[in-house]
């Protein structure tokens, strides 16, 4: 049965797809790079190999329809070549209301674990600095000079406590990398399966609008299939 041969092409097509995304999602990768570069190649990738699907598709319903008419006479085989079935329904399914068209576009990531790491031990550093502040100021009685030392040793906390910020915020960064790593191989998982859906989906239609147009090719021809 078609529908079953071209499921079968289609799992075939993402399993290659989803093992050749591997050298980009092996080993301690570049999490940045590879979420840019992958938010648009797997959707990309995926468009092209639901050409070469379609191209096989329509071998299978152009192969069956012509067994289905080989009881016919000259005439309705010659028909049939002239109808041109397979250009029209290419043209058909790459029409613009009727192309594949993924839904989302693009890949949607999950929110990224290292930002969320990294302001959480920024901000506990930034908090931590102010008590500091507060408790160092409170003890000094206000006169000229004494300011003076209170307004340095202030700078002083708060840009000691700004450089630390930076460094345990980086810290925390690198240290969620391979959580977020996992999310991303997570993402990709799921897009893969959903666009596989649509993909199937997209070709199912692109089967039954062959099937009507050849049924209606039969019937204004006057032949009739056996078994029907």
């Amino acid at each position: 049965m078609i529908s079953q041969k071209i499921k079968l092409d289609v799992t075939d097509e993402f399993s290659n797809l989803k093992e050749s995304l591997q050298t980009h999602l092996s080993g301690d990768f570049n999490v940045s790079e590879t979420k840019r570069f992958l938010q648009t190649h797997v959707p990309k990738e995926i468009v092209y190999k639901s050409e070469v699907l379609l191209d096989t598709l329509l071998n299978y319903l152009m192969e069956d329809a012509r067994k289905k008419i080989e009881s016919g006479d000259v005439k309705l085989q010659n028909a049939f070549f002239d109808a041109g079935f397979r250009t029209r329904i290419h043209e058909w399914a790459t029409q613009l209301e009727n192309k594949l068209s993924l839904e989302p576009e693009v890949v949607k990531y999950a929110s990224d674990p290292r930002l969320t790491q990294g302001l959480i031990a920024s901000v506990i550093t930034v908090g931590t600095g102010i008590v500091i502040i507060v408790v160092g100021t409170g003890i000094i009685v206000a006169s000229a000079p004494t300011i003076t030392i209170a307004g340095t040793i202030v700078a002083g906390i708060v840009i000691v406590t700004a450089l630390l910020s930076a460094f345990l915020f980086k810290l925390a960064f690198d240290k969620a990398s391979p959580k977020a790593r996992g999310l991303i191989k997570k993402d990709i998982d799921q897009y893969l399966e959903e666009a596989q859906k649509q993909v199937l989906a997209w070709l199912s239609n692109v089967e039954k609008r062959f099937y009507d147009d050849f049924h209606k090719f039969c019937s204004d021809n006057g032949f009739e299939m056996e078994g029907k």
